[in-house]
């Protein structure tokens, strides 16, 4: 008799498989962080991202990330949906790389962050 082995959901947070581009820099300054690094995100959820970039993370290292959600509206702690497409909520987080691994494709790493801070910003841009 053959068995079966199930293995528990270790995650939290249910995953959004969403594909969208998204700007990020190592998080070396939280107050103007330099943006100059863009991935593609691959799936998000409320405890973390999977996304593509061109170069390889180590474990444990901080990311400053801009995540920008078309037709939603965020004020304070709320993220709203608005259906409107000229909305865009900007997102800025910072997260903690879990792993890195290549993939098939030539110069390109899979990446999994855990968010680990929501920044606030008085900006409106």
């Amino acid at each position: 008799m053959e068995q079966v082995k199930e293995f528990a959901e270790r995650r939290k947070y249910e995953r959004l498989e969403k594909e969208f581009s998204f700007r990020y820099s190592l998080a070396n300054d939280l107050v103007k962080p330099q943006l100059n690094e863009e991935g593609l995100v691959l799936d998000i959820g409320g405890g973390g991202v999977r996304f593509l970039s061109s170069q390889r993370w180590m474990k444990n290292e901080q990311l400053m990330m801009q995540l920008n959600f078309r037709g939603w509206k965020i004020d304070g702690d709320s993220c709203d949906f608005s259906n409107n497409s000229n909305d865009y909520g900007r997102m800025l987080v910072v997260g903690s790389v879990m792993w890195s691994a290549e993939t098939a494709l030539e110069d390109q790493f899979e990446v999994g962050v855990r968010f680990t801070a929501r920044m606030q910003t008085d900006e409106d841009d």
